[in-house]
């Protein structure tokens, strides 16, 4: 499981910010026993994925908080994990509502991922209250760009605030804008069609 979060951490920091971030990041495979080089792509050898974030937060002057938003809104963007969150819900309160169910989604696909659980519940206002386990060590962050990229995917306003482990999010314009299309299914080739 640690070698598959490395990767997506590779691959968030190389497509995001470019391979020599990664590289200072990652060390230099051939002399450093942190990572090493298999395959075309690293691999953890003791290496934690908290000292990774700190050290791209570092060399990118953000906070840990921050690179963890960017990496979950860049999670929400990949086309198969974005087609996943959408069939979640119709509108953008229906996402909000269905995150309860994520770590039993998320589950389903990685059984080692260790997506905490969720709980979400509504105050008078109208503010959506997503409350995690205290040691939920950077997921409060991740879930908070995830549910950013899943606003404007749904071309809602969303006013999302992470502190702690609990994440806010206020949605004052539900039709803020056109939003992205999706369909159940999707064309593969002209004149077929393949069910999600």
């Amino acid at each position: 499981m640690q070698q598959l979060v490395v990767r997506a951490v590779e691959e968030f920091l190389r497509q995001t910010y470019g391979d020599d971030l990664w590289l200072r990041v990652a060390g230099n495979p051939g002399d450093d026993d942190r990572l090493a080089l298999m395959g075309g792509a690293f691999t953890s050898r003791g290496v934690s994925v908290r000292d990774l974030v700190t050290s791209a937060a570092a060399e990118l002057g953000k906070t840990a908080q921050e690179l963890l938003e960017d990496g979950g809104a860049w999670l929400a963007s990949r086309e198969a994990i974005r087609r996943l969150l959408r069939f979640s819900g119709h509108d953008f309160r229906d996402f909000i509502l269905s995150l309860e169910e994520l770590p039993g989604r998320a589950h389903f696909v990685v059984p080692d991922l260790g997506v905490p659980e969720i709980n979400v519940s509504v105050c008078e206002q109208g503010v959506f209250w997503l409350t995690l386990p205290e040691d939920s060590l950077g997921w409060p962050s991740i879930l908070g760009g995830i549910i950013r990229a899943m606003a404007d995917d749904y071309g809602a306003l969303g006013v999302v605030n992470v502190e702690g482990n609990v994440v806010t999010v206020g949605i004052p314009d539900d039709d803020f804008s056109a939003g992205r299309e999706f369909s159940l299914v999707r064309d593969v080739a002209p004149g077929t069609v393949e069910a999600l």
